[in-house]
């Protein structure tokens, strides 16, 4: 695969940084993730970049989104890779994709969720930052205040609608609750969407960067911190741990009700973009892992959506 595909980024890259022949003399697959493939590519003038390629718009998620979103984070001094170009027509690689510059440091495997207490004090730390970053600067044309949130709960509602002929009762259900009982932000930010362990390169001690932008957006941070407690971290430490660092840290206190509310959400919006692995599955991606996750887990995260709804 690695060959098929020198080519034409070969081509491509040397109409990017406008030289004749941009040798590619090194690359190679570094991630194996569900939403994109990532490839480290190497250029006869020592140039290292990541080539973040698109499978088949995985989780309802787009280059585009995720190009801007990473360059309007990097202009305003988060710690997130620096992106170059972007290419959103698939025509070289049969899937849109862009290019970060490589970012050196330490990555941990996708089923490893541990933390120093150090490291995560500091992830911590630099994810409260990213929240506070005046994104009005870099980035327009947004929903604020409740609205913000409006739009994210219409936004995975339209995913999972354009994935299927037939409504989910369960989702639209869910869709309903969380738009009655969303309450104005008290700080509206830059959201990741899918922070914690396996998303950030670190050097044992801090973050470099934070990687996996695909869910990115400007909304009610405590999206991100809901999330960090009840999935990705959920493994790495108790909530109540979770609890008191963000308080410690980064002087964030979230209610029960906050709580459980973005709960619902994360559940929802999992249960929403899971749909999209089953016509992935169908068409270009016949990997057992796609099946699974447009079906069992995408069934989990419905059942965690109702367990949810139906506690007092």
């Amino acid at each position: 695969m690695d060959e098929a595909i020198r080519a034409p980024l070969q081509r491509w890259l040397g109409e990017q940084v406008e030289i004749e022949d941009a040798a590619v003399v090194g690359i190679h697959r570094i991630a194996t993730g569900n939403s994109r493939a990532n490839w480290y590519v190497e250029t006869a003038d020592g140039a290292r970049y990541v080539m973040r390629v698109e499978q088949g718009g995985v989780f309802g998620s787009s280059s585009a989104d995720e190009f801007r979103m990473m360059r309007a984070a990097h202009a305003l001094g988060c710690p997130v890779a620096r992106v170059r170009w972007l290419e959103p027509t698939g025509a070289v690689l049969g899937q849109p994709f862009f290019a970060m510059d490589y970012v050196d440091g330490i990555t941990t495997g996708r089923d490893d969720r541990s933390m120093t207490r150090e490291l995560a004090e500091d992830f911590v730390r630099r994810l409260a930052d990213v929240h506070r970053a005046n994104w009005s600067s870099e980035i327009t044309g947004v929903a604020t205040g409740v609205d913000a949130t409006h739009a994210t709960i219409a936004r995975w509602h339209g995913v999972y609608r354009a994935e299927t002929d037939i409504a989910i009762p369960l989702l639209e259900e869910a869709a309903a609750w969380l738009h009655h009982r969303a309450s104005r932000p008290e700080r509206v930010g830059i959201v990741h969407g899918d922070p914690g362990p396996g998303n950030f390169i670190q050097d044992r001690s801090r973050v470099v960067a934070f990687t996996d932008w695909e869910f990115a957006h400007v909304g009610d941070p405590i999206e991100d911190w809901a999330y960090l407690i009840t999935m990705r971290g959920a493994s790495t430490m108790a909530r109540t741990d979770w609890l008191a660092l963000f308080d410690r840290v980064a002087g964030v206190t979230i209610s029960e009700r906050e709580l459980h509310y973005w709960s619902v959400f994360n559940f929802f919006k999992g249960a929403c973009a899971n749909l999209t692995c089953r016509r992935v599955f169908r068409t270009i991606n016949p990997a057992p892992n796609m099946a699974l996750i447009g079906t069992a887990l995408h069934q989990t995260y419905v059942r965690q959506v109702a367990r949810l709804i139906g506690e007092p």
